[in-house]
């Protein structure tokens, strides 16, 4: 009886440290991603406004709209 509540323990614990070692490797992605997406949107950003001069210097007079939504 106590050997098969040890090997049930055992399992748990393999099994914690499988969810653990799991959960670290899925922070690890997210932290890149959020790296990533702040680095796309400020890239954006700039290109957005380098389009806006553009405009404004190809069409003087010109102001760009946002939709709606904005």
């Amino acid at each position: 009886m106590a050997d098969d509540h040890e090997q049930r323990l055992e399992k748990l614990e393999i099994m914690l440290a499988h969810a653990t070692h799991t959960i670290d490797e899925l922070n690890t992605v997210i932290v890149e991603q959020d790296k990533k997406i702040d680095r796309l949107t400020r890239l954006l950003g700039n290109m957005t406004d380098q389009v806006e001069e553009l405009m404004e210097n190809v069409l003087p007079g010109h102001q760009s709209e946002k939709p709606p939504h904005y």
